[in-house]
């Protein structure tokens, strides 16, 4: 395969040389118009340019904040968080819903972050171009990641380790010894952990983990609800229940569920409860069913009655963004960083 050079690219694009290495190395000084042309002539000969940008210097003080967003909620907590901290040091905020097709759409962020002089960027949840974003880190404004644990990029995720471990030992510490836990998406590296921490905790107290307790591909309320009637007619059904959370899952299609209770955060949960109420003639005693809240406040409905665990969502969301802040004024080193937010008890 012949070697692409800027000259090729140069061809491609229908401009000169020098266009082309201004766009790589001084984007800034270019007109958007030339960018689109040169950027497409990239896509189209397949060329990896990781190494052909410029590293990133501050020279723009926009004043202005990207924020990729890659939630299946949209408008949570953690977005009020940032916002409200992004707006009292003065900074404008904009959001991109970024379609991940192929290894070349990454050049659509670099392109917008040029074009735009963003002074620094938020990206909330994981997203399978985060792996392709890394080879361009050093030619973007500093990055922090919200909500989603990674080794290159500085970034502020929860402890679910911890979290799997305390509210397991919870029930465990309650008389509980046949604790079923309801999962997700099983890649996500948030699940993985709280199962590990679940795990953990059951070992630690000498009780055989089983197999059949663990269910995975708990997206919605109807998948709750046949699990938990499928563990409530089992030999051994399970006196408690742990439902993880939906607050880091980006990868679903919302179109895929028809009723809007669906769509909720506290779907799964409330398919497990009112499955288990409707089969409450074959429990000796009440299902305890244990869940994950972004709030500490009160539904004033019957998920109030469960035992919950906070994860604050808000705190989550200030706290990224007066990290961003301090990178972006040089108040700390961009160095690979993170920061855990700790979760709080809301047992009863």
């Amino acid at each position: 395969m012949p070697k692409i050079t800027l000259s090729t690219i140069a061809k491609k694009a229908n401009t000169s040389v020098a266009s082309v290495s201004r766009v790589l190395k001084k984007p800034h000084l270019t007109s958007s118009q030339i960018q689109l042309r040169v950027y497409k002539a990239i896509e189209e000969l397949n060329m990896d340019t990781s190494k052909n940008f410029k590293p990133y210097k501050p020279i723009h003080n926009s004043g202005k904040i990207l924020i990729i967003d890659n939630q299946l909620f949209t408008k949570s907590l953690i977005n009020i968080g940032l916002e409200q901290e992004l707006k009292e040091k003065q900074y404008q905020v904009f959001y991109l819903q970024f379609p991940y097709n192929n290894k070349s759409d990454i050049h659509h962020i670099i392109r917008y972050v040029a074009q735009n002089a963003f002074d620094g960027i938020i990206i909330i949840n994981d997203a399978p171009y985060l792996k392709t974003l890394v080879a361009y880190k050093n030619t973007l404004p500093p990055i922090v990641l919200v909500n989603h644990f990674s080794l290159d990029f500085v970034c502020v995720h929860f402890d679910h380790l911890l979290i799997g471990h305390q509210i397991t030992k919870y029930l465990i510490d309650k008389s509980h010894s046949k604790i079923a836990i309801l999962l997700n998406n099983e890649t996500l590296t948030s699940t993985m952990l709280l199962l590990q921490g679940y795990k953990q905790a059951l070992l630690r107290a000498s009780i055989a983990i089983e197999p059949r307790y663990i269910i995975h591909g708990c997206f919605t309320y109807q998948h709750a609800r046949s699990a938990v009637n499928k563990l409530i007619n089992s030999t051994k059904s399970p006196t408690a229940i742990i439902c993880t959370d939906h607050f880091s899952l980006n990868y679903l299609n919302k179109n895929n569920y028809k009723e809007q209770h669906h769509q909720l955060p506290d779907s799964m949960v409330l398919g497990a409860l009112h499955q288990a109420n409707e089969n409450k003639a074959k429990l000796t005693k009440p299902l305890t069913i244990s869940y994950f809240s972004a709030s500490k406040e009160l539904k004033y409905n019957e998920l109030d009655s469960l035992c919950r665990i906070n994860k604050p969502l808000f705190k989550m969301g200030q706290k990224s963004a007066a990290l961003l802040c301090e990178l972006i004024e040089n108040t700390i080193k961009p160095i690979k960083r993170c920061t855990i937010i700790n979760t709080e008890s809301m047992f009863y």
